[in-house]
Formats: structure tokens, sequence, C-alpha cells
């Protein structure tokens, strides 16, 4: 081989390796962000649940905690579609009154039987409200709705 063909093949084995390398930096990069979002998500959510909890006196032996993963990931989802549907018609008429808006945290659920559910929101101002919906028949109904500082 000669010395032009041996500089080729040399230079396109670094190349390679630098591409390789960055490709492998970005993609541990991009893995180590989504875990971090994914952590601090966990981190709000429970932090919400538990504040929840206190303030309204929730007893979580009567009632079951759904996150959101837990209402909107299909992948993950144990709840029937029609509870799903009811709930996202939930939120979304909490976002329509205004209840829920931009800069709240994310909406923890309350499940008591097959019947009521409550969304509690830590909003930006640092307050917190439950609203309680009668999901028993097709359209949620909201029957109560509580705030606390």
């Amino acid at each position: 081989m000669n010395k032009k063909g041996k500089s080729l093949t040399i230079t396109g084995g670094v190349l390679a390796l630098a591409i390789a390398s960055l490709v492998i930096f970005n993609t541990n990069a991009f893995s180590d962000e989504i875990v971090k979002k994914g952590s601090k998500q966990i981190e709000v959510e429970t932090n919400v649940k538990d504040r929840a909890i206190k303030t309204f006196d929730i007893n979580t032996k009567n009632e079951k905690v759904l996150y959101n993963s837990d209402v909107f990931n299909d992948k993950i989802a144990t709840e029937s579609a029609d509870l799903r549907s009811k709930l996202l018609t939930a939120i979304a008429m909490l976002t329509d009154d205004k209840t829920f808006v931009p800069g709240d945290k994310i909406p923890i659920y309350f499940l008591e039987g097959n019947n009521k559910a409550s969304i509690a929101i830590e909003h930006a101002d640092g307050t917190i409200s439950l609203t309680k919906f009668d999901i028993s028949k097709e359209e949620p109904v909201k029957i109560d709705h509580r705030e606390a500082k």
C-alpha cells in the first residue's frame, strides 16, 4: 500500500472513531437528561400528592392515587379507557374554567370507588386545590372545589 493509501485509511479510521464517540456521548447525555427530567417529575408529583393528602385530609385507604402517567401513558395505565377518558375530560374542564393553568404543577388524581374522582393541583402562586367530580355518568360533573394556602 502506498503512502497516500495509508494516510487515507488512518484518516478514515480517526474520523469514524470521532463520529462514533460523538454519537455515544450525545446519546448518553440525552439519556441522562431524560432520567433527570423523569426523576424531577416523580419528585414533584410525590410532593403534590403528599401536600394534598395532608391539606385536605385524604384517606388513602379509601382513595386510590393515580399519577399523570397512570392516566395518560397507555403502556403503564391499569385503569379502563373509559375511566381515563373521564379523568381527561375532568382536567379539561379545569383548564377551561382556568383552575388549571400554565405554571401549575402536575395534577394528582384520587379515585374513590368507581363513582368519584378528585384532582389535586398545586398552583403557581403556592396554593393547592382539590376538585371533586362525580364520574358515575357519561360526563364528569364537578361536585366540590376547595383551595388552601
